[in-house]
Parts: C-alpha cells; structure tokens; sequence
C-alpha cells in the first residue's frame, strides 16, 4: 500500500489515506456508507446542505447571485472547475495534516480538530454548489430566489442516495456540487491569475 492507495475488498470500495508520520491510516470507507439505508443518507445529505445553505444565505447571500452569474456565464466548463475547488480544498487540508504528522501531532486534538475542519470544509463546498443549483431552477422558473433554491438542492441532494447505489449517489453528489461551484471557482481563479500576472509586471 502506498502513501494514498485503493483497497477493493470484496464487498465494497474503500479508499485510504494515510499521512506520513501517522501511526493508522485514516480511512474513508464507502463500505461504512453502504451499510446504511438509502433514506439516512439521503436525510444526512438534507440536512448538511440546509444547514450549511441557511448560514450561507445569512452571511452571504450576494456570493450566491454572482456564483450564479458566473455559472451562467460559462456553464459547460463548471464541472472541471468545481471539481478543481474540491481538489484544492483537499490538497490544502491533506497537506496541513501531513505536516501535523512529521512534528508527530496529527493524532492528538490539533489533528483530530484539521481533520473536522477538512471535513466541513468539503461539506460547505458541496452545499455551496447545491444552493447554486437549486438557484438555478429557480431563476429557470422566471425569478430567482435563493431561499426557495435552497429547498430545491437540499432536495437535489438526497435524491442520488435514494435512487443509486452509494458509489453512485456519492458521485452524482459531487458533481452536481461541483456544477454549482464550477462558476465561483472559474471567477476566483482568474481573478488570482490576474493579480499575480499584476505583481509580475
């Protein structure tokens, strides 16, 4: 096994981090997902997305008409966007574990506490991108309205796991996550380019 592999053991598709100077790896077993009804997941997934929506809608509601703005700007390349803000955010995280190993800390509070904030960091992303969906069907229906958007991808959101096997239901979630980010990272992203090609000159 390497530093970050892939076990398929015979029931179910695990995938296995494990950070440098950590004693255990530290697993993200589809296995453990599989084992749970369709409806918890989908509850679980509800949940996550109205709660994380109802904190972005109060502090933040004007990002989510410019991700969407953004979105329908350039919606056919939201998708590799998205999943590159995914991407990003597990790098960062991943590599501020990484460094709690090599000082030998990763298993105590401090990396018990990175590994939550990852965790939510992830998640705040994925209803990000719901809120952004769910928005969208909205502003289809004539008037945009985030609040009722809200409604709408938290819904989006438990409808794979319902509907699909886990591996399933999980992908679909991410990349209708990632559809919803694609237009906010697109802009984030070459905003930062721009900046830097500035400080260059």
């Amino acid at each position: 096994m390497t530093s970050l592999g892939v076990r398929r053991p015979a029931t179910a598709l695990s995938l296995v981090a494990v950070v440098p100077g950590v004693a255990a790896a530290q697993p993200v077993d589809v296995a453990t997902l599989d084992g749970l009804p369709g409806t918890v997941k989908a509850a679980g997934s509800f949940l996550l997305v109205a709660a994380f929506g109802v904190l972005y809608l109060r502090r933040a509601e004007p990002r989510v008409h410019r991700a969407l703005d953004a979105l329908l700007d350039r919606p056919y390349s939201a998708v590799p966007y998205g999943l590159f803000g995914y991407v990003l955010a597990l790098a960062v995280g991943l590599y501020g574990l990484s460094q709690l190993g090599r000082i030998g800390v990763a298993n105590t509070r401090l990396g018990q506490l990175l590994a939550l904030l990852l965790v939510c960091a992830v998640v705040a992303l994925t209803a990000f991108g719901f809120l952004v969906v769910g928005t969208l069907v909205t502003d289809v229906r004539g008037r945009r309205r985030p609040t009722y958007g809200l409604a709408v991808g938290a819904v989006l959101s438990a409808v794979g796991w319902l509907v699909l096997p886990t591996v399933g239901g999980l992908a679909v979630w991410v990349l209708v996550a990632a559809f919803g980010l694609g237009g906010a990272v697109r802009r984030w992203f070459h905003a930062e380019r721009t900046v830097e090609a500035e400080r260059a000159e």
